[in-house]
């Protein structure tokens, strides 16, 4: 019992622990904007690529496969200098799309 009201003795009411604020509090980064860019459809075994415009950078991307598109799809990737997305099918047409986002 004694521990008890010795513990009790020492906490204080949480209104006088801690001072609360509910103001918002800067955000730590910028919002960023999400742009689906589309490559031109490539010729049969063409490659297509989306490049992403300045001031933005690729997040991802993909392909869809032309109708006429016969046989797999060789190439579904980012560029070498990671601007944009290509992607290639073996004997068919595709479009390549980048995922680019900026900071605003």
């Amino acid at each position: 019992m004694r521990l008890r009201a010795a513990l009790a003795a020492l906490t204080l009411p949480l209104s006088l622990a801690l001072p609360v604020s509910l103001a918002a509090a800067p955000a730590a980064f910028a919002a960023e904007t999400a742009k689906v860019v589309t490559g031109p459809p490539s010729a049969p075994g063409g490659l297509s690529t989306a490049t992403c415009p300045p001031g933005t950078h690729l997040t991802g991307g993909g392909y869809r496969l032309r109708p006429d598109t016969d046989g797999p799809v060789r190439v579904n990737a980012p560029t070498a200098d990671a601007t944009g997305w290509s992607a290639q099918a073996e004997r068919g047409s595709v479009v390549a799309y980048a995922v680019c986002e900026t900071e605003d």
